[in-house]
């Protein structure tokens, strides 16, 4: 991420905040469907490997149940969840972004062919049942330039343990 000037800086909104409390956890994920494309394909063409693969027809490593599972499509998946410990998922595009600039022109070669969808997912658990978060223009340029799009999905289970039925209480005292 590029500032042109500390105007632009101060002019934010929301300013970047690692250890937000709204947030319980955040991460940006690269998830390329890549049709009949082995993902080691992708792999190559991108020369980026990735933090895990899904091959059709093949059955993955048993999960933390002890489960396997047998692989319906090709995916590729690049993501930031082990590698950036920020609650504001600005640093995980970030993280995401660095890494994906340099492959721009592998990116839109995979993009242009016709069995192959891509996107990144950001997936946002709520700490207290609330909030979420927020890209500034640095992202939303660096996703236009890669032509990506992105999703975000949200989770809240601050009633599992009670801390929003706390807040509700405190609010009315």
């Amino acid at each position: 991420m590029t500032l042109r000037s500390r105007s632009e800086l101060d002019s934010r909104f929301t300013p970047l905040d690692a250890l937000t409390d709204a947030c319980e956890r955040t991460c940006a994920v690269l998830i390329i469907y890549s049709g009949d494309i082995h993902p080691s394909a992708v792999t190559q063409q991108l020369s980026q490997l990735p933090t895990r693969v899904v091959v059709k027809g093949e059955v993955s490593l048993p999960n933390s149940l002890g489960r396997t599972r047998l692989g319906k499509l090709n995916a590729w998946f690049l993501s930031s969840e082990e590698y950036v410990s920020s609650r504001d998922a600005r640093h995980h595009l970030d993280w995401l972004l660095d890494r994906l600039r340099r492959k721009a022109e592998a990116l839109r070669d995979l993009q242009e062919k016709p069995c192959v969808k891509m996107y990144v997912s950001c997936p946002w658990w709520s700490q207290h049942g609330g909030g979420g978060p927020s890209l500034w223009p640095e992202q939303m340029r660096g996703l236009a330039e890669l032509n990506l799009e992105c999703s975000f999905s949200f989770a809240d289970y601050s009633n599992e343990t009670g801390e929003s039925d706390k807040g509700s209480e405190d609010k009315a005292k």
